[in-house]
């Protein structure tokens, strides 16, 4: 029997052509390919010096013609020899030229082609691997009008042209920063496996971002996006799972010009998933540029029992809500009534490392807010401690409590902070001061919302009980008690809606309590009016823009222009009736104030006068009197000047 090996060798005819090729001659140009049946009906051993077959039985122009991808010196030709021929037992195989001329013979594996009447028919496929030493000088061209689609050949072919449609395969996950493109790691919280298709879209340098198949060493670009006709401007691709990009889709945006893939910058954006936002009715929303709602401005769905209408005035029952009006100083670290009007830090015990301050509002912020100028932010360095009553929260005392008695309110206000945590509100009844905890009254219990970083409005819906049996003073104390909380020790429990004791920046805006069941849009007033408003509980002689206590320099600077009072001396004239000297108020206070003088210098309690600054005075409810009296006085020459802070707060 003779040796089965099977091989091809190209003929000295082949050879000398090639060689012509390679050397500036006319391309070699492979067409037919031929089949025969062997040195009478059995194998032989093809020899260069062949110029045609023993036996052939059937011959075709090429169905393929190509180098082989790993190997560039191998020619590959095919040939598909159709249903309808055959009866013929295939032993050689022959490639010829345009010429005729045989270029490749071949020892094929003994087959059988059949026809129909044989009982059995089908398409048989011959495939011929020519090594040449310049695949360059073969023309490979393939003549359409007789090619016949084999199923791997059809089925490479879908594979391609699925590779090029827009609608790429899902992947498991989508990178949410720029990652080492090596090895089997976790993409947002998805543990890889091999195997994994990746949407890589957060690498530094763009043109490495596209789909990548995870392996245990360096990934590969996935087969359907790893050349550049399958990565075109607006391919969609979907994630499967991530903690941030799970259910999302993603298209790659248009880089102005045709991909080159592995140079071109590739920029994917999201254009569905999971944004947060609980389903619901929403009075405000923020849009993506996309056309997706990315947060709900409105917590409380607009009630069409509402009946005044929305430019309804004086429907903020707060003072300053907005925060435009700070006539003690633009910030403060302490305790107590120090920079926003009618708005009171409170630290409890003594919480450091807090600063309130008047914070100007961007174009951003004004847009997102609605029209606001100012906002307040409250700068947390340090947490309560455990065990101690330190905690950080707003409060606002409005006045007059019969008016809120058993009646439905709506607090509402805008937040953010510097990182995810929250926010809390609680509202309660005071009764006249001093204010005794046992016979505090809630309205709101402390209810919590969560904050990110961007603006979000928040809204609670109350009654206030009813002051059916409790015990009101008569001293226009009682007030309804609003507080906006950020930060508790565990030592007040009845204020666990926020769990742990946050530090961080927070910003509060446009702060409204109304009656009625909705919240609806700021209550923009008027700054001069808001002014005075806030002028009945704390009134100052100096400029808006000076803080009380401001030192105007040496006394050989000042001018009594820059005080706000003078008063010229006369004979006897050490006390001064206080309706003279110290009650010209622009607004009425809501009780007899509390009054301080302060000299040119900024110091509390004294005077300024013709003779220097710093006579000391007394002040009572009837006069305002000099402690020493002033020497060497000319009457009606000599005079006094100063300015004063008038407090009136609940």
């Amino acid at each position: 029997m003779m040796n089965n090996d099977f091989f091809t060798l190209l003929t000295a005819v082949g050879k000398a052509k090639l060689a012509a090729a390679a050397s500036g001659g006319a391309p070699l140009k492979l067409s037919q390919m031929a089949v025969g049946e062997g040195d009478n009906g059995a194998y032989y051993t093809p020899a260069e010096s062949q110029t045609a077959l023993k036996s052939e039985a059937w011959r075709a122009g090429l169905n393929h013609l190509s180098t082989d991808p790993a190997n560039p010196n191998w020619i590959v030709a095919e040939l598909v020899i159709p249903d309808q021929v055959g009866g013929f037992t295939i032993r050689e195989v022959g490639v010829f030229d345009a010429d005729g001329a045989l270029f490749a013979v071949g020892k094929f594996p003994e087959s059988y082609k059949p026809v129909l009447a044989d009982g059995a028919n089908k398409q048989l496929y011959v495939r011929m691997i020519l090594e040449v030493s310049n695949a360059a000088a073969v023309t490979l061209m393939v003549d359409p009008s007789v090619v016949l689609a084999t199923r791997g050949s059809v089925d490479q072919r879908i594979a391609e042209e699925l590779a090029k449609l827009d609608g790429k395969p899902s992947v498991r996950a989508a990178t949410t920063a720029p990652i080492t493109l090596t090895g089997l790691q976790t993409v947002d919280g998805v543990v890889l496996q091999l195997g994994d298709r990746v949407l890589v879209k957060n690498q530094a340098a763009g043109a490495d971002n596209g789909i990548y198949v995870a392996g245990a060493g360096n990934w590969a670009r996935a087969a359907d996006a790893n050349i550049s006709l399958e990565v075109t401007p607006g391919l969609f691709v979907a994630v499967e799972q991530g903690a941030a990009n799970g259910g999302s889709i993603w298209q790659l945006l248009d880089a102005g010009a045709p991909v080159t893939l592995g140079k071109t910058p590739l920029s994917f954006e999201r254009v569905s998933g999971r944004t947060g936002v609980t389903a619901g009715s929403y009075n405000r929303v923020t849009v993506g540029a996309r056309g997706e709602v990315l947060g709900g401005s409105q917590l409380v769905a607009f009630d069409p029992a509402q009946t005044f209408p929305i430019q309804a005035y004086r429907r903020n029952l707060l003072i300053n809500g907005g925060f435009d009006v700070w006539q003690r100083g633009l910030s403060q670290t302490t305790t107590g009534y120090g920079s926003a009007d009618r708005w009171l830090m409170d630290l409890g015990s003594g919480l450091s490392g807090v600063t309130m301050a008047k914070m100007d509002a961007s174009v951003a912020d004004t847009e997102a807010l609605g029209g606001a100028t100012s906002f307040l932010r409250l700068t947390l360095a340090k947490a309560p401690l455990s065990k101690v009553r330190e905690y950080c929260q707003i409060n606002q005392r409005v006045e007059n409590l019969r008016r809120f008695s058993g009646k439905q309110l709506t607090l509402s206000f805008w937040a953010r902070a510097d990182k995810s945590c929250s926010i809390l509100a609680y509202v309660e009844q005071w009764l006249s001061a001093p204010y005794v905890e046992a016979v505090k009254n809630r309205a709101l219990n402390s209810t919590a919302a969560n904050l990110s970083s961007s603006w979000q409005r928040f809204s609670f819906t109350f009654t206030s009980p009813s002051l059916q049996g409790r015990a009101i003073g008569s001293q226009g104390d009682d007030c309804l008690s609003v507080f906006i909380g950020l930060s508790y020790s565990d030592a007040l429990p009845e204020l666990n809606a926020i769990a742990t004791a946050q530090t961080g920046a927070f910003d509060i805006a446009q702060v409204q309590l109304e009656e009625g069941p909705v919240a609806t849009p700021f209550e923009y007033r008027p700054f001069g009016d808001e002014l005075r408003s806030c002028q009945r509980y704390f009134e100052k002689s100096y400029p808006l823009g000076d803080v009380p206590g401001k030192n105007y320099g040496p006394e050989s600077a000042q001018k009594p222009a820059v005080l706000a009072k003078m008063f010229h001396l006369n004979a006897g004239a050490m006390s001064i009736s206080p309706i003279n000297m110290t009650t010209p108020f622009l607004v009425e206070k809501r009780i007899q104030p509390s009054v301080v003088f302060y000299d040119g210098l900024g110091t509390a309690g004294k005077v300024a006068t013709s003779l220097g600054n710093g006579a000391d005075i007394s002040v009572s409810n009837s006069s305002t009197r000099f402690v020493n009296p002033i020497p060497s006085y000319v009457a009606n020459t000599s005079w006094i000047a100063y300015h004063w802070t008038a407090d009136a707060e609940i």
